[in-house]
């Protein structure tokens, strides 16, 4: 089952979550010594929202966590809800992931979103995109701002 926690819940299970961004953070993340503590503000701030894929056994066991935000792009007027990271602590089935994307483009749809987008290198997960209907076609360029100025400099 895949839920959205509220903040208190977000506190509460704080150890299990963190481990999972850290794991999985985008490329857009940089080195700042303070950024778990800026995630988890978001988190409670509900300006990113963390969604957990769980079982019931004896107790809660998480088999995922994904954090998505909503994007609005100015020039456009356009809006995304963005998986900012996505992290997995069992192998996921092919139908829990369908079942997963469905169920965030619905939350997506009733929030007014274009699309439900994402950055991966992970090769299933661009095969899974394709294999539903979605484009996975981008390549993610960065550069080093200290890096190039010292090259050309």
């Amino acid at each position: 089952m895949l839920t959205k926690l509220l903040p208190d819940q977000i506190a509460k299970f704080w150890d299990v979550i963190k481990y999972a961004i850290e794991e999985s953070l985008p490329p857009i993340v940089g080195e700042h010594p303070d950024k778990m503590n800026r995630i988890l503000t978001s988190l409670l701030c509900n300006k990113t929202e963390c969604w957990i894929r769980y079982r019931k056994e004896d107790k809660t066991i998480f088999e995922g966590i994904a954090l998505t935000r909503f994007l609005h792009d100015d020039a456009s007027n356009t809006k995304n809800l963005l998986i900012y990271c996505l992290y997995g602590y069992d192998k996921t089935t092919d139908e829990t992931w369908t079942e997963s994307i469905s169920l965030l483009c619905k939350y997506a749809k009733k929030h007014k979103c274009s699309d439900v987008v994402a950055y991966t290198d992970i090769q299933y997960m661009i095969d899974k995109a394709k294999q539903l209907g979605g484009e996975a076609k981008y390549t993610y360029v960065s550069f080093n701002v200290e890096k190039i100025i010292k090259k050309f400099n």
